[in-house]
């Protein structure tokens, strides 16, 4: 593509620098040059990064990439709704109306499922509620049965405990004071009860000595 003439200007301007008012003013090496014979197999080292950098270096990257994805389906998507026009439009604008009534359909056929259920449910719970009110209405009404029957014991036992009249308080008062009783007595080593306060021991006969039951 280039002349001789082309390649004698590359070799003048491909100097390491150029001398301007006694000073050295380095210049760029020309796009077209190629590499230095020197550099031709030198390899350069390989950066050794630490962890962390690395670490940085691949999020910036992935968030460079998730980026750039995400601005080319926009500008896809916007570019599809801009081709999207006349029968295609219409088209799919009536499939879109189809599904939409098919879904309400599902979900109105699905509302009158889960109402049906929940009547049953509610139904049933009701029904038990109602069993259970009763059972417990029953049990009250024995229990306070049961209590009165034994109200009405504890007031008979009652009512047959002789009780003094007032028509017969003199005569139970002469009873009394005609039978003293003496609530006093004594009980030996051997069980045996000595009742009143002046009982003596030698008087009563141990044939007829009173002992508890107990011992």
């Amino acid at each position: 593509m280039f002349g001789r003439s082309s390649g004698r200007v590359f070799n003048v301007i491909n100097v390491s620098y150029i001398q301007s008012r006694s000073k050295r003013v380095w210049v760029r090496k020309p796009l077209g040059s190629p590499m230095a014979k020197s550099k031709i197999f030198r390899i350069a080292p390989k950066p050794i990064l630490p962890d962390d950098e690395k670490a940085e270096i691949k999020r910036l990257y992935d968030n460079y990439k998730n980026s750039m994805k995400s601005i080319r389906q926009y500008f896809f998507e916007q570019s599809l709704k801009q081709a999207e026009s006349g029968e295609v439009a219409q088209m799919k604008h009536r499939l879109e109306e189809e599904e939409h009534n098919r879904l309400m359909e599902e979900n109105r056929l699905e509302n009158e499922k889960t109402a049906i259920l929940r009547e049953e449910r509610l139904k049933m719970q009701a029904e038990k509620t109602q069993k259970d009110v009763l059972a417990s209405l029953i049990k009250k009404e024995k229990e306070a049965r049961l209590h009165d029957i034994q109200i009405e014991a504890i007031l008979a036992k009652q009512m047959s405990t002789p009780f003094i009249k007032p028509e017969n308080i003199e005569k139970a008062i002469e009873e009394a004071l005609a039978n003293p009783m003496n609530f006093n007595f004594a009980i030996d080593l051997d069980g045996y009860v000595y009742r009143g306060k002046d009982t003596s021991i030698e008087k009563i006969p141990e044939d007829k000595r009173e002992r508890l039951s107990s011992i």
